[in-house]
């Protein structure tokens, strides 16, 4: 893969982060290692001279009304909907508990916040510590983009996963599709401790966006929409 520009997508697992790499070629192999942290992704980033990474993360964050890339990827998910949190507002990042971020974004949305939407702001305020909006832009490089595998997967396919991906149907479905855009993918990849099968599988789905960023064949959902303090609020697919 050294010859040709690389690409990654990441995901965030219970270790760290899944960091998926592979060439920009359609067929390209994906490798996949487990970095301690953001920050760290980025470094590699930088030193293989990635052209494109797509993070499974929010990285935009709305103030009160919900994001439009958010709108349209649930739309685009139809029965795998539930799989998208409605994002945090920015007004939650730095609560430090489900009770303060939930009136927070009441008092300032008029809408709750799930708790599983909670439990991503540590992560989310890990990229953004290390990423500015200027990452986000298309002349960047790497150039940061956000994704959402199960919306990486619903365009790779042409359609809605069938199965969670918590079903042995729903991984073998995601596997086969993924199959078809990396030739070591015809079977699970590997453990990688500290990292769930299911993570490496959605950094595979974020590693393929990423290859369409690349190659300037991505659906941007959301696009032009950023945030207060700058950052892109897009949905790359």
């Amino acid at each position: 893969m050294n010859d040709v520009p690389l690409v990654a997508g990441v995901d965030a697992a219970k270790g760290g982060w899944v960091m998926a790499v592979t060439a920009t070629d359609p067929g390209s192999p994906v490798a996949f290692s487990l970095r301690p942290s953001f920050a760290d992704v980025w470094a590699e980033a930088r030193s293989q001279e990635l052209l494109a990474i797509g993070v499974d993360m929010p990285i935009g964050l709305p103030a009160k009304e919900l994001r439009r890339s958010d709108i349209e990827a649930r739309g685009l998910l139809g029965p795998r909907r539930s799989s998208l949190f409605w994002t945090p507002p920015l007004c939650t990042l730095e609560a430090t508990d489900h009770a303060e971020a939930n009136r927070l974004s009441k008092e300032n949305t008029g809408r709750g916040l799930s708790i599983q939407a909670f439990y991503l702001l540590p992560k989310v305020r890990e990229v953004r510590a290390v990423l500015t909006p200027a990452d986000l832009a298309a002349e960047a490089r790497p150039q940061a983009a956000e994704v959402h595998p199960e919306t990486s997967f619903a365009v790779l396919a042409g359609q809605p996963m069938s199965a969670s991906k918590r079903q042995p149907a729903g991984h073998a479905e995601r596997l086969a599709a993924l199959a078809r855009e990396f030739d070591n993918l015809d079977t699970t990849p590997p453990s990688l401790a500290g990292a769930t099968s299911d993570d490496l599988l959605d950094a595979a789905a974020a590693a393929w966006t990423a290859r369409r960023m690349a190659n300037s064949t991505a659906l941007v959902l959301g696009d032009g929409e950023v945030d207060a303090t700058g950052f892109s609020m897009a949905i790359w697919a």
